[in-house]
């Protein structure tokens, strides 16, 4: 079982403080969640947990290995990792946006390998597009777009998915079929760690949440412990007697 480890993580521009001292293991395959409000660290830790940023002080391992002691390409191999609002307006078809999840197996100038497109095959049937596959990329709906980049990411077939808000810009049923596959990814024996302004979702499907304000974690366990009434006041500065629960969306589920 890979596990992921965040130690002592302090990262920053100038005088400006963005990751201010975080520990954070990841000893078991799971989904989680990483709330706060905006500014509260949560793209820079994640960029971070992918070896995107090179920190001030600490270090980011990989069944005890440094993420600054791999290549990029044994990086990527590793890790997968969504961008925020990450649509795409590329003339590509939709296997050909999924494949470029394979390029940290592929050599250069080389051809799809067997395993490759099993690889691509495997994500489009997980994300259900395989029946897009044809389809240009530009031509989809911001729903279907998101199941083909998420289809990407895991064509990379990584230990560690990391995700940047993959439910933004969404309605509702899409919300729910992006965090149902994402959730399975996390049940399949990945850490699936994504970022998520929707309390309810991450209430909802989360093994564990982890609150982030200015830079430090302020609350970090299960969904119902994480999101307390306390917390959410302190935090998010809102009222919510009982704290968080996934109730208002107990009863849905995509068609």
């Amino acid at each position: 079982m890979t596990t992921l480890s965040l130690q002592d993580l302090r990262f920053g521009y100038g005088e400006r403080r963005l990751i201010d001292g975080l520990d954070l293991d990841f000893p078991a395959a799971g989904l989680t969640a990483l709330v706060g409000p905006n500014g509260a660290g949560k793209s820079t830790c994640l960029k971070l947990a992918a070896g995107l940023l090179e920190p001030a002080t600490g270090h980011v391992s990989l069944d005890g290995v440094h993420l600054s002691t791999l290549s990029p390409r044994e990086r990527a191999r590793r890790i997968g990792y969504l961008p925020p609002d990450g649509r795409s307006a590329w003339p590509m078809t939709v296997e050909a946006v999924v494949a470029l999840g394979r390029v940290p197996w592929r050599k250069p100038l080389r051809q799809l390998s067997p395993e490759d497109q099993t690889a691509i095959e495997a994500a489009m049937e997980q994300t259900g597009v395989a029946a897009l596959a044809d389809r240009r990329v530009d031509s989809l709906s911001s729903g279907e777009q998101a199941r083909v980049l998420i289809a990407r990411t895991l064509a990379g077939e990584g230990d560690v998915l990391v995700l940047d808000e993959p439910t933004a810009a969404l309605d509702i049923h899409h919300q729910l079929v992006v965090m149902d596959m994402l959730k399975q990814a996390a049940t399949s024996g990945r850490h699936v760690l994504l970022a998520v302004h929707a309390l309810d979702l991450a209430a909802r499907y989360a093994d564990r949440v982890i609150v982030l304000a200015n830079g430090k974690v302020r609350a970090d366990g299960p969904p119902g412990q994480a999101l307390s009434e306390a917390v959410v006041s302190e935090v998010f500065g809102i009222r919510a007697p009982g704290g968080i629960q996934p109730t208002p969306l107990r009863e849905l589920a995509p068609d």
